[in-house]
């Protein structure tokens, strides 16, 4: 009987609340300030809640144990949820969190942006070029060739994700729109088209001469460099980008 309540009392989970209040992270996060607070513990925020076997506080410190915060700033979503106890909706509050950093912290807005080369653009794709997965991003430019969105369009291969043409412009229809930039990361690092990355680059640009939107280029990277349908002539003629 011992025994038992030994094993018990093992499995009990420590809240939050049973904590000292001023060992909880929202009250230090109060009285202290953010600056004040470990990793774990505004991590612990985010998540809100624990899992069934343990607390917000001690399930943060396990996610980091698994994934310290530079890999953790990288995760995709999907890898997120699969963490154990994690589930969609902290895993989307993580990541959330995660992606308004990164805007906050960009070294120039949007408006600011101008996207004159390709050069240009690879400097907006250094976060996905040792990427486990593909990522279809688009960049929609106006007449002069000033960056007025970026959009992550799809997650997998070209191939599995079915990306449509509707799917591409339905963004620019909603912003000043003349032009724009398709990219694509590859997980294996060579950058070379397969053949569905050229079908798909010629249904983009064909849909993009019936809509008056130019397709600028279609660039693949990869971390053995990278592939310019445009400077490679490739589907599209040479353009106003410079190389």
């Amino acid at each position: 009987m011992k025994r038992d309540n030994a094993s018990r009392a093992k499995r009990i989970k420590v809240r939050m609340k049973d904590l000292p209040f001023a060992s909880r992270p929202r009250e230090k996060l109060a009285t202290l300030g953010r600056e004040n607070l470990t990793n774990e513990e505004l991590i612990a925020i985010l998540l809100g809640t624990g899992s069934v076997k343990q607390n917000a506080l001690k399930l943060s410190k396990t996610l980091l144990s698994q994934l310290p915060l530079a890999n953790l700033a990288q995760a995709s979503l999907s890898e997120l949820i699969r963490l154990p106890g994690i589930g969609k909706s902290k895993a989307s509050r993580i990541s959330a969190a995660i992606e308004l950093g990164n805007r906050l912290f960009a070294p120039a807005s949007f408006t600011q942006t101008i996207i004159q080369s390709t050069q240009d653009v690879l400097l907006h794709l250094k976060d996905i070029v040792e990427k486990k997965q593909e990522y279809l991003l688009v960049f929609y430019l106006n007449a002069r060739f000033e960056l007025l969105q970026r959009e992550i369009v799809g997650q997998g291969s070209l191939n599995s994700m079915m990306i449509t043409p509707k799917e591409i412009f339905s963004h620019a229809l909603s912003t000043p729109c003349v032009t724009l930039i398709v990219a694509h990361n590859h997980p294996s690092g060579d950058p070379t088209p397969s053949d569905d990355d050229i079908a798909f680059t010629t249904r983009i640009h064909e849909a993009g001469e019936i809509m008056s939107i130019t397709l600028l280029d279609h660039i693949i990277v990869g971390k053995n460099g990278y592939f310019s349908f445009r400077e490679n002539k490739t589907v599209m003629k040479k353009n106003q980008l410079t190389e």
